[in-house]
């Protein structure tokens, strides 16, 4: 059974991935669900403002609270989030897409004096999904620097980087059953375009080229890229020629241990769970016979792959492409390649 919210009569086609994705799929409603986890985990919440630079001794958050949408004096303008415990306060400006928050906009929140009064350490902070331009920081960091407050710019990947590295504070279920719905909101739900590689490009021996095959998985460590929005095997160890022939699409990924059996394989169409459950188990014989099932691994859920080229893309072929990226010698982990960069060799090879 699935879920689809629909608005003025009109039938949204994409189910519901996420609990988040209740609440809407806008600007507000992301900064709710980051204001919720913030609120329920203090720990988590102390990462966060180190991450914006705001440094609070182990008593802060003991008793602290986070505020949505914050208004005082309509002239103020309305505070995104706003987190305070005991000699701080800290304010967030969240913006998606490619909109920036203004100087104007950053540094009015600064000048209700009452707000700010009995708080030692105060900052400001721009949470965009782009890079706020370094222009605009250095004059609000100036301006608001008379004011004894910081300004730090942050942006959502480092957010949701965070999120898929932190252990909830009370190590509970449910609690990390909504670090992954906030995962998948951003990633599946919410079109916010989150990743930290386009293609991940990774060695594949005869056996994983068959795991991706039949199974549409791959496994990976920790240390490898998070979440890209594809991955392309680079086959080697075949009696034809080693290279790249496939790409798919990453619909999720899962850090897990191969040694458990889980309850389900996440969502997905029936396709895509069928393949799942072959990969889950042709995976977890290959890591219980290597030696790693104990172990967490990163494991990407992959659609169906597409063939992108009949004869494989070799390092030679991107060589040939001229200014495209060259593949290494040997591919270390967390390689990657622009969509376009792969798509550019293909043609080339093809027309060659």
């Amino acid at each position: 059974m699935r879920l689809y919210i629909g608005k003025n009569h009109q039938r949204d086609d994409r189910p519901v991935q996420s609990l988040f994705r209740l609440v809407g799929n806008d600007e507000d409603a992301l900064t709710y669900a980051l204001g919720f986890l913030l609120a329920q985990d203090p720990e988590f919440c102390r990462k966060v403002l180190r991450l914006c630079s705001v440094r609070v001794p182990g008593h802060v958050l003991e008793t602290y609270t986070v505020r949505l949408q914050e208004v005082t004096v309509a002239r103020f303008g309305r505070r995104d989030i706003v987190i305070e415990g005991v000699g701080t306060r800290v304010v967030l400006e969240a913006k998606i897409g490619r909109s920036e928050p203004t100087v104007y906009q950053l540094c009015k929140y600064a000048d209700e004096d009452r707000l700010w009064a009995n708080f030692e350490r105060r900052a400001i902070v721009a949470l965009t999904q782009v890079e706020l331009l370094p222009s605009t920081g250095a004059e609000v960091s100036q301006r608001l620097s008379r004011q004894r407050i910081t300004f730090s710019a942050i942006q959502w990947h480092q957010i949701l980087e965070l999120v898929l590295r932190h252990t909830p504070s009370d190590n509970s279920q449910t609690t990390r059953f909504l670090y992954d719905e906030f995962v998948r909101y951003c990633m599946r739900d919410y079109n916010m375009g989150y990743y930290d590689a386009e293609v991940l490009i990774q060695d594949v021996n005869p056996l994983n080229a068959k795991i991706f095959r039949d199974g549409w998985m791959y496994v990976t460590s920790l240390k490898d890229k998070r979440a890209p929005l594809y991955f392309a095997p680079y086959c080697t160890g075949l009696s034809t020629r080693s290279g790249i022939t496939e790409v798919s699409k990453v619909i999720d990924t899962r850090v897990v241990k191969l040694a458990d059996q889980p309850d389900h394989l996440y969502d997905g169409t029936p396709e895509q769970l069928e393949h799942w459950r072959v990969g889950w188990e042709e995976m977890r014989e290959r890591a219980l016979s290597e030696g790693f099932a104990e172990g967490e691994v990163r494991l990407l859920f992959l659609d169906k792959p597409i063939t992108l080229i009949d004869v494989p893309l070799s390092k030679k072929s991107f060589k040939a492409t001229g200014p495209t990226k060259q593949i290494p010698r040997q591919i270390p982990k967390g390689f990657s390649l622009g969509f376009d960069e792969l798509l550019t060799a293909a043609r080339s090879a093809s027309v060659s």
